[in-house]
């Protein structure tokens, strides 16, 4: 009993089926998890080392060097990057595709804990981290409260929105960005110190030992046990000013009595004051208690701005919130609208106004609604496609029977699998709605043109069904083949993309092979249909007659050689135009927003930076198609363990523009616009760098982008390395086309070195830590201790006032106290003030100082050619002429991930062709027929290349898969015909009758299925609505394709099968009859 048969037979139990696949599939859809990209696990652990206020070069060999040859030996890895600035060290280690991260990152952990004795004291232990980078905010909020200080404002936010919102499910973290908190600053006047004989440390050490509450333990008496405590915080800040940090006592020397400590002595300090002991054993003894208000002043008021934060040109405070890299983000966002809503009158109540001003959530959904729209599109279109061919209204419904019972079937599949609900897998389910379709349309036609002729309601549609089992079962299975190895094979992000878009497609193809064989072959006994002759539909006109009424085989095999050469001509014609498509790893995607990038030069103030930042502000808002403007200029100072891997200076600025979504231009256009309007203003006097960055990928990190050029330059010296980069800089510019050419060598810092003498240190017993923060406490100040008050801790900050700080000269009058001898020494007695400049940041890639040269590609020109003068260029530069000794010069980035991101597809679609004719091979019991069915993928290629060119699209990774699946379609209508060849042979017919008799039998359901197939897919290849240009390539390609195929398949195939089995009969005696053996034999039973 066949498997249409066993359908007929058993209604009751086909209709159960039926129903428990509608059940499980709604069920499925509901709890489905929705998302804009599969998740992706990013093989890389980031470790960050703190040590403030440590120089780039410090970082670089006290901790960076040390970091990376201890995780250097961590196996699978990749490559290791880093960064070193001020402060400090962030490393990046890669590792390979597949490589299990939570292992990876422990192995690094375990490497770090190895090495921490050998990083300075000072500096905060590593943090590792699994790196994601596509976490960024899921949602920004805008916070203002026009009627409350400024102060109050931040608390509000904090306590109400930040805390609260961190404890929603799914968020890993909420920042904020701008206004002010308040601080208690000890301004001490310098000369008042000097004179009480009084170091900043001890100010500090004095402060951090007067505000203590500490347990004294417990007392027993009687029944009860009393606890003791000992209380002395600060109750106020006014306090404070009586705090004690130090006595005045005339008995030790005064520092104008140092200054015997002669450098050239050969006698230390102590055996100098030996002698004097009893000269100072007769002064008197006059001691005085010294207070902070006796040295300088408390001031309750506000810490320095570190970070500004500004929406549509007001102020505010800026809220971004993140997600946890397995959450998903419509469902985080939701909860995050509902506490926000929760919150609302609360909030209004105290003043504060909220506003969602991005979220990601949005983009995502309007990308997913978009594609369910189109897929109904496509659906629609290839119905009313289908009902044109068969002027059936009640066999068209049939076939529409068919899709939403596919659909729930993959959300079954695709619950039962793990795959979420996202542009990926909507896409694939999109483009297979052709195919899926394309199974029932072949069964019906089969099964109506059986009742056409004459066969009986229950036995046409058994006959009909049965006669495409194995057709249909290779068919299909010809396309899962394709789509598999982009699951297995396909290494780096690539594979983590598609793989949901394979499934997708995969569980189609799985579901519409049992469908129309049971359910539609059974429901298509309740129709009835019109007994008539059957008339088939010829494509080929009377070619098939003018071969035929040939009298001789040669003349047969002259024409049709004809036929063929002349299809190898134009094909060959078409792969010309490969070299004029243009080359990309994904396409663009017009997200309707863009960031700007200010950089002023290192030092500038927060406030310049902000002014610059006003007048950008002004250019932008008077654009038309401009709709929100958010700006961050700095960053929030992180407490201890909050660890951003990227952050702001004070003189650097990061513009997020978003576009009205009813502009009429492009993003691009925009920005070329604005573009011209900055440069106008004449930045360049005030040294500020502008740089535009176009979201047209999901995958650009942090706000950046991928560069087309990207050249890498290593080695040691920073003098040999600025005249390397400056000399490739020139040569790359004489290169057509190459425009905004940048390095990442940074400015020069301007830097004051204190320079220690050691000697002189050691017989003071001054360490250079004291020195250290001696200078810290001076400029920046120290956080002495923290003031409670309301449970909250405000920070007790010392620090010079800022007419002593201004002058760099005072620090050499700072005293530093010796344990040693008892006395106060100047600063410059033991170090020496010099000034200079510095590194701002050194990077290194695989443990080698790295600068990187980046580059654009304009329009006048196309990326493939550019880049490969540029590869000219560098393959010509010649050691030591243009290459200093033990430098090295590469070409990375665009180049180097399209090779890799091509090179996995294309190992795929090469795998999938040799499965494919493996799956045919088995089919029909023969080593030949496939390959002659195999003619019908170059023939797609044609197609496809001229529908990119046509439409002016990009060669990437996605166009590449629309390849990729017409391997495994367009096969299809070459299965199909060759079944029915084989099947009339089998039954005596002579050959080329045979063939030509398929040819017209085959005509309309090989039309009717791609047809169909390529009006499912003409939604998504317009590209419209939010994401729609992610998938139009793979539409476009596979569309072209499928054209080209379906028409030369009906002409090319059969004059090709007639050739070659006439050459196998001539030179190799293969005798036609022989043929009969390769036959498909009748299915099995079920």
């Amino acid at each position: 009993m066949s498997l249409p048969e066993f359908a007929i037979k058993k209604r009751v139990t086909i209709y159960m089926f039926t129903f428990g696949l509608i059940l499980l599939g709604f069920l499925s859809f509901k709890r489905l998890p929705q998302d804009l990209f599969p998740p992706i696990t990013f093989p890389q652990v980031t470790v960050v080392s703190d040590y403030s206020n440590a120089a780039p070069e410090e970082i670089e060999t006290l901790i960076t060097r040390v970091v990376e040859e201890a995780i250097g030996s961590v196996a699978g890895l990749k490559r290791i990057e880093s960064v070193s600035r001020e402060g400090r060290s962030t490393i990046m280690a890669s590792f390979n595709w597949g490589q299990d991260i939570d292992f990876a990152a422990l192995a690094i952990r375990e490497k770090v804990d190895l090495i921490k004795e050998r990083l300075p004291k000072e500096a905060e232990d590593p943090v590792v981290l699994k790196f994601d980078p596509l976490s960024r905010p899921i949602l920004l909020l805008s916070v203002t409260a026009p009627d409350l200080p400024p102060v109050r404002m931040k608390l509000l936010t904090e306590k109400m929105i930040k805390d609260r919102l961190e404890k929603v499910e799914g968020v890993a973290s909420v920042s904020l960005s701008g206004g002010v908190n308040r601080e208690i600053l000890v301004e001490i006047d310098q000369p008042r110190l000097q004179a009480n004989h009084l170091s900043l440390l001890e100010v500090v050490n004095s402060l951090d030992e007067a505000n203590v509450s500490y347990p004294a333990g417990s007392i027993k008496k009687g029944l009860y046990e009393y606890l003791i405590r000992t209380v002395g915080d600060f109750r106020s800040p006014a306090e404070i000013g009586f705090a004690v940090v130090g006595v005045d006592n005339v008995e030790k020397l005064r520092r104008e009595d140092i200054s015997f400590v002669e450098r050239d002595t050969s006698e230390g300090p102590r055996q100098t004051i030996e002698k004097l002991r009893g000269e100072v054993e007769k002064q008197m003894l006059e001691k005085r208690l010294v207070t902070v208000k006796d040295i300088g002043k408390v001031v309750d008021g506000l810490a320095d701005k570190t970070s500004i934060s500004r929406y549509n040109g007001a102020e505010n405070i800026s809220v971004a919130i993140q997600k946890q890299s397995n959450a998903n983000t419509i469902q985080v966002v939701d909860q995050l609208r509902k506490e926000l809503k929760f919150l609302e009158e609360d909030l209004k109540s105290r003043g504060l106004q909220v506003k969602i001003i991005y979220d990601h959530s949005v983009f995502i959904r309007g990308t997913i609604e978009n594609l369910a729209h189109e897929a109904m599109q496509g659906g629609i279109l290839a119905l009313i496609t289908l009902y044109i061919y068969l002027r059936a209204v009640a066999m068209s419904v049939l076939v529409v029977v068919s899709l939403p019972l596919t659909i729930l079937g993959v959300f079954f599949l695709m619950a039962m699998a793990g795959v979420t609900v996202n542009i990926m897998s909507l896409g694939g389910l999109a483009i297979a709605i052709g195919m899926i379709l394309d199974t029932s349309i072949v069964v019906l036609e089969n099964i109506f043109r059986k009742r056409q002729e004459g066969a009986g309601t229950e036995q046409g549609a058994i006959d009909g069904a049965t006669e495409l089992v194995w057709p249909v079962v290779s068919s299909n299975l010809t396309t899962i083949a394709v789509f598999f190895p982009l699951i297995v094979f396909v290494p780096g992000v690539a594979g983590q993309i598609f793989k949901d878009l394979a499934w997708a497609i995969i569980f189609s193809q799985i579901i519409s092979t049992f469908i129309p064989l049971t359910l539609i072959a059974l429901l298509s006994t309740y129709v009835t249909v019109k007994q008539q002759e059957y008339k088939p539909l010829s494509l080929t006109g009377d070619l098939d007659q003018r071969i035929m009424a040939m009298p001789t085989k040669n003349e047969q095999n002259r024409f049709m050689g004809k036929i063929l050469l002349t299809v190898v001509l134009v094909l060959f014609s078409t792969f010309l135009i490969i070299p004029t498509i243009d080359r990309e790893v994904l396409p663009k995607v017009d997200q309707g927003q863009f960031y700007v990038k200010v950089d002023m030069p290192l030092g500038t103030r927060l406030g310049v930076t902000d002014t610059v930042c006003r007048r950008l502000e002004e250019v932008f808002q008077s654009e038309t198609d401009v709709q929100d403007i958010s700006v961050a200029i700095g960053s929030e100072k992180t407490n201890r363990g909050e660890i951003k891997i990227e952050t702001l200076r004070p003189s650097q600025s990061l513009i997020l523009v978003t576009l009205d979504k009813k502009r009429k231009r492009s993003s691009s256009r925009i920005v070329a616009s604005l573009k011209k309007k900055v440069e106008a203003m004449d930045l360049e006097k005030d040294d500020a760098k502008v740089e535009f960055v176009l979201q047209e990928s999901e995958f650009s990190v942090g706000g950046g982008s991928f560069k087309p050029i990207l050249i890498e330059a290593k080695g040691y010296d920073f003098t040999a390395m600025e005249g390397l980069v400056t000399r490739l800089k020139d040569r790359l510019g004489a290169i057509p086309g190459i425009i905004n050419i940048q390095d990442d060598t940074g400015e020069k810092t301007p830097e004051t070195k204190l320079q220690i003498n050691k000697k002189r240190a050691a017989l003071y017993g001054v360490s250079a830590m004291d020195v250290s923060l001696t200078a810290k406490a001076a400029i920046e100040g120290v956080v002495a201790t923290q003031y409670r008050e309301a449970g909250r801790e405000i920070d007790v900050r010392v620090r010079l006032r800022e007419k002593d700080k201004e002058n760099i000269s005072n620090l050499g009058t700072l005293l530093l106290y010796s344990k040693v001898l008892d006395i106060h020494v100047p600063l410059k007695e033991i170090a020496q003030i010099e000034r200079g400049q510095g590194p701002s940041e050194i990077r290194r890639m695989d443990q080698e100082r790295t600068v990187t040269i980046s580059a654009e590609i304009d329009k006048t020109r196309q990326d493939k050619d550019v880049l490969a003068d540029v590869q000219k260029f560098l393959a010509g530069l010649k050691v030591p002429s243009d290459i200093p000794q033990d430098f090295q010069v590469k070409l990375s980035g665009k180049a180097k991930e399209i090779k890799e991101n091509f090179g996995g597809v294309i190992f795929a679609f090469l795998l999938a062709i040799m499965l494919v004719y493996m799956i045919m091979a088995a089919q029909f019991e023969s080593f030949l027929q496939p390959l002659i069915i195999m003619v019908t993928v170059p023939l797609s290629f044609g197609g496809a290349l001229v529908a990119l060119k046509v439409t002016g699209s990009s060669f990437n990774v996605i166009s590449l898969l629309g390849l990729v699946l017409l391997g495994g379609v367009v096969v299809g209508n070459g299965i199909v015909l060759m079944e029915y060849i084989n099947q009339l042979r089998s039954e005596g017919k002579e050959m080329v009758q045979a063939v030509w008799e398929a040819v017209r039998t085959r005509t309309r359901p090989v039309l009717m299925s791609s047809t169909t197939t390529i009006m499912g897919m003409f939604p998504i290849a317009l590209g419209l609505g939010e994401g729609g240009g992610l998938l139009s390539p793979l539409a476009i390609t596979a569309m072209g394709g499928l054209f080209s195929s379906t028409v030369l398949t009906l002409i090319v195939l059969p004059c090709f099968y007639i050739i070659v089995n006439r050459f196998m009969e001539k030179y190799l005696g293969y005798e036609e009859e022989t043929l009969e053996e390769s036959s498909l034999t009748p299915p099995p039973s079920v």
